[in-house]
């Protein structure tokens, strides 16, 4: 990724997490001056690293460890602009739900967010992709607590998810947390995700019918498709590549046709722009093996699968030339 630019969020997001600490008698000034975040970084949008750090760094001085998802849990989406203010008029739960996944690039920038639908179970998953954001755990549940207070604001306050799958290894929530989502909780998952009953997708959420909703909402996510497109395709290259590895085609055909545009003009644009797909695609699969490497009890055999490799061996040998060590004395040199 070009080193000018980096992952943001918009400054008004920590406007609940900030409120959130100064309630509970925290130190704001220092939680964010740890975090790197500066009074005047508080207009516009701030780097997404700040914003995680900053709800890490509260869960630990508050010694809250579901901080992230108490702050979801009142979060005012009217923090979140024009976006938030049409999500709350939707007129179904799954209309709003929509909204927040086409539209999200408007908030967050270098985050993946999908609703899909498989039978009678509905799935949010939520995840950034930037492997280097980490640790994370408080920004995932804080975000999955916003999904989950939203459903409930159309279901009713007894409603529980499915599941809850987390993608760090341990968590304050799990089924028998009264503050948390009240349902099983998976850990050490891909992504971050919810699951419930496709149902409810068509639920009411607004009382009465806004007749502007379309319009506006087609506007908005216009808004943040362009906003997407502005990025150097080196970055969007990135986006693609960390979203689709372990999932679907990676191949260089399969990223310029996601971008719209044919194999030749994007090899022609990154050439551009000094970079070569090779080089990024060699740079996304070391990020995510050295991430699943620090994880506990994660086989070489699986990684080296989810990175698209023949077999444990290529992924070894491609490891050691990009990283000058094996995977295994990566291993023992970040666990010493």
């Amino acid at each position: 990724m070009p080193h000018t630019y980096q992952p943001r969020i918009s400054a008004s997001t920590l406007n609940d997490p900030l409120r959130a600490v100064e309630f509970m008698n925290g130190d704001s000034a220092s939680i964010s001056r740890n975090a790197g975040i500066r009074p005047q970084d508080l207009d516009g949008e701030i780097g997404l690293k700040k914003f995680v750090d900053f709800c890490e760094h509260a869960s630990e001085q508050l010694n809250l460890p579901d901080f992230g998802w108490r702050v979801g849990s009142v979060f005012n989406l009217q923090n979140l602009g024009t976006l938030g203010e049409y999500i709350l008029q939707a007129p179904t739960l799954g209309a709003a739900l929509a909204l927040f996944r086409n539209a999200f690039p408007m908030v967050q920038s270098d985050s993946e967010l999908r609703l899909t639908v498989d039978g009678d179970k509905a799935r949010l998953t939520y995840r950034i992709l930037d492997t280097r954001i980490w640790p994370r755990q408080q920004d995932a549940e804080l975000t999955l607590s916003v999904f989950h207070s939203l459903i409930r604001s159309a279901t009713g306050p007894d409603w529980r998810p499915d599941l809850l799958s987390l993608e760090h290894e341990s968590s304050a929530l799990h089924s028998r947390s009264a503050a948390g989502p009240r349902c099983p909780v998976q850990y050490a998952a891909p992504s971050n995700t919810l699951v419930f009953s496709s149902g409810l997708l068509d639920l009411p959420l607004s009382d009465r019918e806004n007749p502007g909703f379309k319009s506006a909402s087609q506007s908005i996510v216009r808004t943040a498709r362009q906003s997407e497109r502005e990025a150097p395709v080196t970055v969007r290259v990135r986006r693609e590549l960390l979203m689709r590895i372990g999932r679907e085609s990676f191949e260089q055909t399969a990223i310029a046709a996601a971008l719209g545009m044919s194999r030749r003009t994007l090899r022609r644009r990154l050439e551009d722009e000094g970079q070569k797909f090779s080089r990024l695609l060699a740079g996304c699969r070391m990020e995510i093996a050295k991430r699943m490497l620090l994880a506990p009890g994660a086989q070489l055999h699986d990684i080296s699968e989810r990175l698209g490799y023949s077999e444990v061996s290529a992924f070894e040998r491609a490891f050691r030339q990009q990283e000058g060590a094996t995977p295994s004395q990566f291993r023992k040199q970040s666990s010493a």
